[in-house]
């Protein structure tokens, strides 16, 4: 374990003044990574769950409250919650706020991901400007030697040059890897915020349409249309 921590400060040293930065961006991928892993370990949910309680809240009339116990601490639970909040507002503000938490939900699914992304597209460039430099730094040798150089001298100051460009691509590929990995977790949660806060929006216009005209027949007196005939005639 040691000696191999050891070849590889090692080989840092020989691939260049470039190796330190890609070192300190595979640092930071990194932990952006397990980060990001813990956060969605985290938000995960069960659809049926959620349904379940949607259907609960809206079947329990007295009580509109969501049961803990039945979701999890994840983006759409949350957006759940801002609907109960709001469950007696005006439809169009309850729609309002649902798509105010919905973006900011997701401005949390894809936080540091753009990191990843820049972090992922400079690696390589990052090993090539390393490898030119080395081999600006080799056939400069060869300038100087006239040509006469010792061709495994030439092909050792290539090899060093070229531990950059290795390095780059061994970063950014599993980072390309995981990035793409983060962005389908952030569709599919994405999917579920339109759904169930669609679905959720539903059941409440509905059930505030049946309550406005209940309340519409219950406010006429049961011989308010025989006066009114009787006054006609």
């Amino acid at each position: 374990m040691i000696e191999t921590f050891l070849s590889g400060i090692e080989l840092m040293g020989k691939g260049g003044i470039m190796m330190y930065p890609i070192f300190l961006a595979s640092i930071i991928a990194f932990a952006i990574i397990i980060e990001r892993l813990i956060f969605f370990k985290k938000s995960k949910e069960n659809p049926e769950d959620i349904l379940q309680a949607i259907k609960d809240l809206v079947n329990n009339k007295r009580s509109r409250t969501l049961d803990s116990s039945q979701i999890n601490e994840g983006p759409v639970s949350r957006m759940l919650a801002v609907g109960v909040e709001a469950q007696k507002d005006p439809l169009w503000k309850l729609e309002e706020k649902l798509a105010v938490n919905g973006r900011e939900e997701i401005q949390g699914l894809r936080k540091n991901l753009r990191g990843l992304e820049v972090i992922a597209t400079i690696s390589p460039l990052m090993g090539l400007l390393g490898t030119v430099m080395g081999m600006v730094k080799a056939f400069n040798k060869v300038a100087q030697y006239k040509g006469q150089v010792d061709p495994s001298l030439l092909a050792g100051g290539i090899w060093e040059a070229l531990l950059t460009t290795a390095a780059g691509l061994a970063i950014a590929i599993p980072i390309v890897i995981m990035l793409n990995y983060f962005e389908r977790k952030v569709e599919s949660i994405t999917i579920l915020l339109e759904k169930y806060g669609q679905y959720l929006v539903h059941h409440l216009h509905e059930e505030q349409g049946e309550s406005t005209s209940g309340t519409s027949r219950s406010s006429v007196k049961p011989g308010a249309s025989t006066e009114l005939t009787e006054q006609r005639v």
